[in-house]
């Protein structure tokens, strides 16, 4: 193995500049060829992946940060032979929640070890990769608004939901998918990879990293009264159960109406109508934890 982890030393709370420290006194790392590199901007992970993968000499690639850490490093891996590994040190940490990765540090370093891999999906909208979920309405305004505030972590974001959820009303959105063509008034409207937001809230309990299809999950804002049987379904991964929400699955959908604010990943960017959604099987060769290999099949390696 020849390892190189890409650091965003600004996700969790700056715990990932305590990367090489914790490594070197790890007995799993002795002898092992790796090297640490540290991000600086957004966007600097995926140049960094990039120019790691022309040079041809890494085993594997690791994002270590959030979600955005983990979408510019993984979609920059996109059809690439080298595997790419997560260990998260974000807010959410969805992508990786999903595979099963730990978000205790030294765990996760254990498993990018494990041997175990498995080629998954990606999705692509307008021309952009998704790993986890993206989307617009509600939680796009949310993370647009958890852009704007300088401190980070989970408190924050609750704060920007809070805020939004008495701001942001339903919109109406055109979608063409399955040779159907619908028209649907809704609060929120994601669109899939995985199966989570981050921190266990579960938009797509049905989605899977392996079956080309992407989940496009329509909620309409529930009422107050329903506002906490809607948060318990949603950390139960029990959303399906509801009445007020809808989940369309296809290999490709378009997606039209008043759109302007995004996420992808959880990270806030701009996007216009309309909105090409497509997914690309099987393009991102990742390390799978051991104990969460049987959600995948039988993923390659030596280990299992």
């Amino acid at each position: 193995m020849h390892l190189l982890f890409i650091v965003n030393p600004v996700s969790g709370a700056g715990s990932g500049k305590k990367l090489p420290e914790i490594i070197r006194f790890m007995p799993e790392y002795q002898g092992l060829d790796y090297e640490i590199l540290f991000s600086e901007y957004a966007g600097h992970a995926r140049i960094l992946a990039a120019e790691a993968i022309k040079k041809k000499k890494y085993t594997h690639i690791i994002a270590v940060g959030g979600d955005g850490t983990v979408n510019e490093v993984g979609g920059a891996l996109y059809g690439s032979e080298i595997a790419f590994g997560i260990v998260s040190i974000g807010s959410g940490n969805g992508f990786a929640r999903h595979l099963g990765y730990s978000t205790r540090m030294k765990k996760a370093l254990r498993q990018v070890l494990s041997g175990a891999y498995a080629y998954v999906d990606m999705l692509e909208m307008n021309g952009l990769y998704s790993l986890n979920v993206s989307g617009v309405g509600f939680d796009a305004e949310v993370a647009h608004e958890f852009n704007r505030l300088k401190r980070r972590g989970v408190f924050s974001y609750i704060y920007a939901g809070l805020k939004m959820w008495f701001r942001y009303t339903e919109q109406e959105y055109k979608i063409t998918v399955n040779g159907k063509i619908l028209n649907e008034r809704c609060f929120i409207l994601s669109f899939a990879n995985s199966s989570q937001f981050g921190n266990n809230a579960s938009i797509a309990p049905h989605a899977s990293l392996k079956d080309g299809l992407v989940d496009i999950c329509l909620l309409k804002r529930p009422k107050y009264w329903n506002l906490v049987p809607f948060l318990f379904a949603l950390m139960s991964a029990r959303i399906d159960k509801m009445g007020f929400y809808k989940e369309i699955q296809c290999p490709e959908a378009l997606i039209e109406g008043n759109i302007y604010r995004v996420h992808i990943d959880g990270d806030a960017a701009f996007m216009t109508s309309p909105i090409y959604l497509k997914v690309h099987r099987a393009v991102l060769k990742t390390v799978v934890p051991k104990y969460a290999h049987q959600r995948y099949g039988d993923p390659e390696g030596s280990s299992l």
